[in-house]
């Protein structure tokens, strides 16, 4: 059992250092959306200042690893943890895998969710609004 449980926490640490290491993302085709923002709500251990927009760009990648359009300098949050993008002109928002999970208002997010303005993610300890900016 040790020896079964010391090889995942290896692979869960080989994952997450390829993930840091991997290439930043390309630039977006989609361009971003002008209206809709994520707003900061809790930083956690981050040290962004509560209150800060960030524009939505499809696809925008959050987690810890640099290489993240968000990079959220957070030990509950994963290198790769959360991937937004737009579907049939809605947004959709992906859990990538992530050791903590998200939450979409409360909930936990199981595959994907469309989510729109109003919605609350949470990431580990870090908390952001989707928000409707003119």
């Amino acid at each position: 059992m040790l020896f079964a449980f010391l090889y995942l926490v290896v692979q869960a640490l080989r994952r997450d250092l390829r993930a840091a290491t991997s290439p930043a993302p390309a630039a977006s085709p989609g361009g971003t959306d002008a209206g809709l923002c994520l707003e900061l709500l809790d930083a956690g251990q981050t040290p962004l200042p509560p209150g800060q927009d960030f524009p939505l760009s499809d696809p925008l990648l959050i987690g810890r690893s640099k290489s993240n359009h968000i990079a959220l300098d957070d030990d509950w949050v994963s290198a790769q943890h959360l991937r937004l993008h737009r579907q049939n002109g809605a947004w959709l928002a992906e859990d990538l895998g992530s050791t903590n999970g998200t939450r979409v208002n409360g909930r936990p997010l199981k595959g994907m969710a469309r989510v729109q303005a109003g919605d609350v993610l949470d990431l580990g300890r870090v908390k952001f609004k989707l928000v409707e900016r003119s």
